[in-house]
C-alpha cells in the first residue's frame, strides 16, 4: 500500500517505516518484549500465589515481630559483651526459631482441627491448640537455655516464675497473637465459611 495512505489498524500514531511498497510498524518489537514481560510477569505470579499460604504469611510476620520484642526484651537478658551487631544476630536468630515454633504449632492446630485454612474461620479450638503448643515448646526451651553452658541467662530484671522468665511466656502469647491476625489478613485467596 502506498505511504500516503491512512494507517487503518486503529492506532494513527504509531510511527510507520516505509520499504518501498512493504510497511512495517515499528512498535512490532515492543510489542513482542511486553508480550515476552507479561508471560514472565504471569509466571511470578503464579509462583508467588503458591507462596500466598497462611504458614508462610504467619512466617513472614512472626519473624518480624518477634525480632522487635527479641530486640527490646534484652534489658531482661545478661548479654555479656556482645557488642550492638552480635546482639542484633543473636535477635534475628532467635526470632527464625520463633517463626519456626509459631509455624509448627499453626501445623499442629491445623490437624487438631483438620483444616489448614483455619484462619478465617472463628473457631477458637485452633487457636488454643496453636498458643498452648507454642507455650509448651517455649517453656522447654527457657528451661533448657537457661540451665545449659550452651543457652542464655536472665538478667537481674526478669521477673521469673519457677526459674523461667515471664517476658518470653508473655511474648508466646502477644506476638503470635498478632502474626496470627495479619497473617489472616495476608492470605490474598480467602476461603469462604
Amino acid at each position: 500500500r502506498p505511504v500516503d495512505e491512512p494507517d487503518d489498524r486503529g492506532s494513527s500514531d504509531e510511527p510507520v517505516v516505509s520499504f518501498g511498497d512493504c510497511q512495517c510498524v515499528a512498535t512490532a518489537r515492543s510489542a513482542i518484549v511486553d508480550q515476552r514481560r507479561r508471560r514472565r510477569t504471569a509466571r511470578l505470579m503464579k509462583a508467588l500465589m503458591k507462596l500466598d499460604r497462611p504458614e508462610t504469611w504467619l512466617a513472614i510476620h512472626g519473624y518480624l515481630i518477634a525480632f522487635l520484642w527479641e530486640m527490646l526484651q534484652m534489658p531482661f537478658y545478661a548479654m555479656g559483651r556482645l557488642s550492638a551487631w552480635e546482639t542484633t544476630i543473636n535477635c534475628s536468630l532467635a526470632s527464625l526459631g520463633d517463626a519456626g515454633i509459631m509455624v509448627f504449632a499453626y501445623f499442629v492446630a491445623s490437624w487438631t482441627v483438620n483444616d489448614r485454612h483455619w484462619l478465617s474461620s472463628r473457631n477458637r479450638k485452633p487457636v488454643i491448640a496453636f498458643l498452648v503448643t507454642g507455650l509448651v515448646i517455649t517453656l522447654v526451651v527457657e528451661y533448657f537455655a537457661t540451665s545449659a553452658a550452651w543457652g542464655w541467662k536472665y538478667s537481674a530484671k526478669m521477673p521469673t516464675l519457677l526459674g523461667i522468665g515471664i517476658v518470653p511466656i508473655v511474648m508466646w502469647i502477644v506476638v503470635p497473637l498478632i502474626a496470627l491476625g495479619l497473617a489472616s489478613r495476608s492470605v490474598a485467596h480467602r476461603i469462604e465459611r
